[in-house]
């Protein structure tokens, strides 16, 4: 689906519920996730096959291109034809190796290309716990800007937690990647 310089980024498959329940079951790959404790396969596998129905919902599997092994996630819900927007729900990098390496913003900036080139979306928006400085600092160098408080939006374990929403417009993208647009035309 999606090629960049190291990564593969293609649709999840049925097989890659294995390595999602065993990298969801980790404390370090969840711990800014809105979830109530750890995923097991039986619970992906249902969560992937209610995905797999919902027009508004997406999974991708990111992989290593050279070793062609999966190494993440990208979750993407409240696809909106008539607004032409959708949200960035879950990204990660689930093996510790490969973080640290730029491949989390190289993955982001592959799903935003594919939504304002591809897809024809207007605007792309994410949320993150308000204590989640990496991806904080991540979406923002990446162009996402605040807009806002969403005040206990977010459940872990039980507990109400506030987000942190964000988004980036087509044509902010534009202005940050302005090859990309020209490709469009």
């Amino acid at each position: 689906m999606i090629t960049t310089e190291h990564l593969k980024i293609r649709k999840a498959s049925f097989a890659d519920c294995d390595d999602f329940a065993r990298w969801e079951s980790r404390e370090n790959v969840i711990e800014h996730f809105c979830i109530d404790g750890k995923r097991d396969l039986d619970t992906v596998i249902d969560q992937f096959h209610q995905v797999t129905h919902d027009k508004t919902r997406m999974w991708l599997t990111i992989l290593d291109k050279n070793t062609r092994q999966a190494i993440g996630r990208v979750g993407i819900t409240d696809i909106d034809e008539l607004n032409d927007s959708m949200d960035l729900t879950i990204i990660y990098i689930a093996d510790e190796s490969m973080r640290g390496k730029g491949l989390g913003s190289e993955a982001i900036q592959a799903v935003l290309e594919l939504a304002f080139t591809r897809f024809g979306m207007h605007r792309v928006s994410l949320n993150y716990f308000l204590d989640d400085s990496l991806g904080e600092h991540l979406y923002s160098k990446l162009g996402f800007r605040k807009e806002g408080i969403m005040v206990k939006a977010g459940k872990q374990n039980g507990e109400y937690h506030d987000l942190q929403l964000m988004a980036i417009l087509k044509e902010e993208w534009e202005a940050l990647h302005p090859e990309k647009a020209q490709q469009e035309d």
